[in-house]
């Protein structure tokens, strides 16, 4: 069930300023409409006329109004809404002991309860466990290099969209040593390095772009590369080929990597493994499961799109509360344990995606500043903020009267997709098989 709101009530949740740029906007659209769109996308650039299909999101979100990629000629009745909600209801209260709070100044203190709790995933755990730091890995997600390996032991999974209007996927753990295989690995983007800054990872690739290593350099990453030497060092210990990839697979689809050798690279290295002193992680967890109330919309299914031929779907299970992930019309399998992926978390990330103009297609994506998305948690969703002030920094979630968001605890599937399909998120309450 879709649910909007009247007109006349948008400025409650858009700002009196973005109003009028939306009027505007409005006004242009609506005389532009009887124009012939030719415009076709290309294979290698994100598109400029996102699919409309059905949505339980927002213009509903506020950056749809200023939205620099928006080409299409819609009409204001045409816009979805959501309800608005009542903030007393949906807000998590940090004082209360439901919530962890991550500390204010140093993860060298304990949580309120005197308790030590996961930057990943909210558990319980020892003071040693939390302050080990992750290794963040860069997968191939490419249908040809399917199925993956080693994805369902991630703490927190990130995508985003690479050249082709495809994604690659970055998976973020810090239980790395015993997992037996990873892969295929793939090569790094620049937007990616600034997701593992956030948990204070240690990234493991396959090569990269000009940028990517442009940043490698100018920002000392921790890195192990499967392609190139690191300040001379290679890694023979850590990554390999799949021969029976190679029977069937393009080379750039057969490069693996092991918990073992990855511990044998860090080691190497002679990398910090424990994450900085003044970390303090990127997400809030309740302690226990909560859910978003009476307000939070029914959130049973989910798509979301990354270009025009790739829309994701994570299904809603009541039987165990999690999310599971569907992607190519299959479910989303992780090939080592033959284990579908599935959360407790969808998050989903709108991100200013531009095209570079390279022959190539390189994309680059702006992960500093402000932005809009969603929490999806427990069968429900709400509107969120997120924001982060450098590159090398956290990030912060927040509820949209910029409180601190608390999500529950387990693992987090988060897509950072583009504003351009900030109207096509699909969010409703339709029942579907999750298999």
């Amino acid at each position: 069930m879709i649910k909007k709101i009247k007109f006349q009530d948008l400025h409650k949740i858009i700002p009196l300023s973005l109003f009028l740029v939306f009027i505007l906007v409005a006004v242009v659209m609506f005389q532009s409409c009887s124009k012939d769109e030719s415009e076709t996308d290309s294979d290698d650039q994100i598109p400029t006329e996102a699919p409309i299909t059905e949505f339980a999101g927002k213009d509903d979100l506020p950056s749809a109004v200023t939205d620099d990629f928006a080409s299409e000629s819609v009409e204001l009745s045409e816009l979805p809404i959501i309800e608005e909600e009542t903030i007393a209801e949906t807000v998590p209260q940090p004082t209360t002991q439901s919530t962890t709070r991550r500390p204010a100044l140093s993860n060298n203190s304990q949580a309120p309860d005197g308790k030590y709790y996961s930057f990943l995933t909210g558990f319980e755990c020892t003071r040693e466990e939390q302050q080990k730091r992750p290794v963040s890995v860069m997968i191939n997600n490419i249908r040809q290099s399917l199925p993956n390996v080693g994805t369902s032991h991630a703490d927190i999974i990130y995508e985003c969209i690479v050249e082709g209007g495809v994604t690659r996927l970055m998976l973020i753990l810090s239980d790395y040593e015993d997992v037996p295989v990873y892969g295929s690995v793939r090569s790094a983007r620049d937007y990616y390095i600034d997701l593992a800054q956030a948990h204070d990872a240690i990234f493991v690739h396959a090569g990269g772009t000009d940028m990517a290593y442009v940043q490698f350099r100018d920002r000392q990453i921790n890195r192990l590369d499967g392609v190139n030497p690191v300040n001379g060092v290679t890694f023979p210990n850590t990554f390999y080929r799949d021969a029976a990839r190679r029977r069937t697979m393009a080379l750039e689809h057969t490069l693996m990597a092991t918990g073992p050798g990855i511990v044998t690279g860090i080691q190497r290295m002679n990398y910090r493994t424990a994450v900085r002193d003044d970390y303090t992680g990127s997400l809030n967890f309740y302690t226990r499961l909560t859910d978003m109330g009476v307000n939070g919309t029914t959130a049973n299914y989910i798509s979301v799109p990354y270009s025009n031929g790739f829309q994701p779907e994570f299904i809603y299970n009541p039987d165990d509360g999690l999310y599971y992930r569907k992607q190519y019309g299959a479910a989303h399998m992780d090939a080592g344990n033959n284990w579908q992926l599935r959360f407790q978390n969808v998050i989903v990330l709108f991100a200013d995606y531009k095209a570079l103009g390279m022959a190539n297609g390189y994309l680059a994506c702006d992960l500093t500043g402000t932005g809009y998305g969603f929490y999806i948690s427990n069968g429900k969703y709400k509107i969120i903020k997120w924001q982060k002030s450098t590159r090398d920094s956290e990030y912060n979630l927040y509820n949209l009267n910029d409180t601190d968001l608390y999500i529950n605890q387990g693992k987090t599937f988060i897509c950072v997709t583009s504003t351009v399909y900030n109207r096509s998120v699909v969010i409703n309450d339709e029942i579907k098989d999750y298999r």
